[in-house]
């Protein structure tokens, strides 16, 4: 029975177990299918929320490109903006700098503005002397107008433009009077001072002449040459025929009015006798062309025409010398024979012959050693001989060389000097023909010219020389030393 009893307990126990049992898993089963829908939701979210981040991404990445693409736009704009900019501050500098230059050239110009009233003073000043040196035509009206235009010019200090037209308006008025032709009849004053009535003729500033009415002597005004009359201007009677004859003729058609075309003798270049004295000098001889020549090329001349006879009488002298050592050189080898057969006399006699040849010499005084001397003292006696005649050779050289170098310069000195007289001329009395000037240099050349004729053949004459010593040298070592060798041969 209790057997059964615990039997029967067993089998409740086990279906109160059982049923329990059946409780728990059903009660699992309904939670983790509550957890698996939860997960599922949480599935759901989190594939939302990745799709979210997605494309919250897209859009940043998206955003991003946009950014990167409107920077670097930007950036290349600002890029173009600041070369730009650099361009423009370039070339504002550059304006600037040109603005400056341009305002200290324009200050530069004003102060020459200015200066040029002053410049314009002096050089109306420096008129003021020639004018009243000039043809003698209206001179005290022209120097009225010339004082006028000083006056106007100090009073116009700032104004150097319309002092410059003034002058202009002076000038004018001068060359339409250069060119101006008058003819009158009136007193006047002729050439031998007294008192004359008949026609006055002026061809501008070229000429002017008159034909006295009571006299019949016709005058010409001539420039009076630098120092030999106290006016620039004279009248002239004492005319040459050629000149006398077609001048009263004009004159007298002049009077009568009987032709139309009348040819008046003038001197154009305003001088006397240029054709003479030019015709005259043409015929000098070598000896009066050469004197001028030196009298034209200045003081340096002097010096210049005492180094020739220098020179010639230096090179002759050592022409004879050089030539005096040159005769006896086929005695050397006789000597040099005589030496070797052991003949000391005869070598010394032969030496002895000629005792302008430095060779031979050398070779006279090795073969005069007396025999008890060794080779050593040879040599010093040979060394000695060249050191105490070749100084002798060589002398005068050094003042050849000297001369041909001194002469360019001292042509130069005077070409220098020369320059230096013809400008200051220049400058005092000013030059408008330029042949005068080309000729002022062609004279002062010459002293350059003379030195350099002077300096070419003594130059090539010391190396001549220079040579020829040197020959000579040359050939009284190479003897000296054979003759060493033929009184002591060496082993």
């Amino acid at each position: 029975m209790n057997r059964i009893a615990k039997v029967f307990a067993i089998g409740l126990l086990a279906l109160v177990g059982a049923r329990a049992q059946q409780v728990t898993v059903d009660e699992k089963r309904d939670q983790i299918e509550a957890l698996k829908i939860e997960l599922d939701q949480a599935k759901q979210m989190r594939d939302k929320v990745i799709a979210k981040r997605w494309d919250n991404k897209q859009r940043d990445m998206d955003a991003r490109e946009k950014f990167n693409q409107e920077y670097d736009d930007l950036k290349s704009k600002l890029d173009v903006k600041t070369q730009e900019a650099d361009r423009l501050h370039a070339e504002i500098q550059n304006y600037l700098r040109d603005a400056e230059e341009a305002d200290a050239q324009a200050e530069t110009e004003r102060v020459q503005f200015l200066s040029l009233g002053g410049t314009l003073r002096d050089k109306m000043r420096e008129i003021g002397d020639p004018l009243g040196k000039s043809f003698p035509v209206q001179i005290p009206e022209r120097l009225q107008k010339l004082n006028a235009v000083l006056k106007g010019a100090e009073v116009k200090r700032e104004a150097p433009g319309e002092v410059l037209v003034d002058l202009m308006n002076f000038e004018r008025d001068e060359l339409a009077l250069s060119r101006d032709i008058s003819l009158e009849h009136r007193g006047f004053v002729r050439a031998n001072k007294t008192p004359g009535e008949g026609t006055l003729l002026r061809l501008g500033f070229v000429t002017e002449a008159y034909r006295d009415s009571k006299s019949g002597q016709s005058g010409l005004l001539l420039k009076n040459a630098p120092g030999t009359s106290f006016t620039p201007f004279d009248w002239r009677e004492d005319l040459p025929v050629s000149v006398v004859q077609p001048l009263s003729l004009a004159m007298q058609s002049l009077e009568k009015e009987s032709a139309k075309t009348i040819l008046i003798p003038m001197d154009v270049l305003l001088t006397q006798n240029s054709v003479k004295s030019y015709t005259h000098e043409s015929k000098k001889g070598f000896f009066a062309t050469l004197w001028k020549t030196v009298k034209t090329g200045g003081i340096f001349m002097w010096p210049l025409l005492i180094i020739p006879f220098i020179v010639i009488g230096l090179f002759l002298r050592k022409i004879l010398q050089l030539l005096r050592s040159r005769k006896g050189q086929a005695l050397c080898t006789q000597v040099i024979l005589k030496m070797e057969q052991g003949d000391l006399a005869a070598a010394a006699s032969l030496s002895a012959r000629q005792s302008g040849n430095l060779a031979l010499r050398a070779l006279g005084a090795v073969s005069g050693l007396g025999s008890s001397v060794g080779r050593e003292h040879g040599e010093k006696t040979v060394s000695e001989l060249m050191l105490h005649e070749v100084p002798r050779l060589e002398r005068h050289l050094t003042t050849l060389s000297v001369l041909a170098a001194a002469a360019p310069l001292l042509g130069l000195l005077g070409t220098v000097s020369g320059l230096i007289a013809m400008f200051q001329i220049i400058t005092e009395h000013g030059v408008n023909d330029p042949k005068l000037l080309a000729g002022g240099i062609g004279e002062a050349l010459i002293a350059t010219e003379t030195g350099l004729l002077i300096a070419i053949p003594t130059l090539i004459g010391h190396n001549y020389l220079a040579n020829r010593v040197d020959d000579a040298v040359a050939e009284a070592e190479y003897y000296g030393m054979k003759a060493l060798n033929a009184r002591w041969p060496r082993e």
